[in-house]
């Protein structure tokens, strides 16, 4: 009996491919990871690969969206979830997951500005994909800034966003929650004095 593939089957497969190559990419890099490590570690054909994604860089470009996806939604759903009132608190949380993440050990820093690091001057659609995951940060950001009343709250969301970016790279190189817990001190004092 011939096995019939479901466009459900499909989007599925699709989905796990993203996921095991997110993870291998989080791990290694992007350059250096080359299609055939993709290849060995989702256990599918190269033609399969090039079916659902016609290059790496069209697969680099879907595990960022899935990051994006994930990681916005889980800053996001962070804040609302708290039972904090005052919006500039909320903004500063977007430290306290920082820290809660690298405290659990992962100190790969942000999938998305490593990708910008990577790719920079190289792949306009990549770049694209990784400011994209960046600016909707910042609107988070400016979102509660404006519900606090916070004069120039784009220009403040832009600095908050700047030590943000600062300290996942920071933490990153020493692997610790040190440089946020500094960034958010720093993030305070920027809104407390707008």
């Amino acid at each position: 009996m011939e096995k019939k593939i479901t466009p459900t089957s499909k989007t599925q497969k699709r989905n796990e491919m993203i996921k095991s190559a997110f993870d291998i990419f989080y791990k290694n890099g992007f350059h250096a990871t080359g299609v055939d490590t993709i290849i060995d570690g989702t256990g599918i054909s190269k033609r399969t690969l090039y079916k659902h994604f016609l290059s790496k860089e069209g697969l680099i470009i879907a595990t960022l969206n899935y990051y994006h996806e994930t990681r916005y939604k889980e800053i996001a759903g962070y804040i609302e979830k708290a039972v904090v009132e005052n919006p500039v608190d909320k903004v500063l949380m977007i430290f306290d997951l920082l820290i809660k993440l690298v405290d659990a050990g992962n100190v790969n820093g942000c999938f998305a500005m490593n990708a910008k690091t990577e790719y920079a001057h190289k792949a306009a659609e990549i770049e694209a994909v990784c400011d994209l995951h960046i600016n909707k940060l910042e609107m988070l950001v400016e979102k509660y800034l404006f519900e606090a009343n916070i004069t120039d709250s784009k220009a403040i969301a832009t600095q908050v966003i700047m030590l943000f970016e600062g300290s996942i790279l920071r933490s990153k190189a020493i692997q610790s929650s040190a440089p946020i817990k500094l960034a958010k001190k720093a993030a305070k004092v920027i809104c407390s004095q707008s």
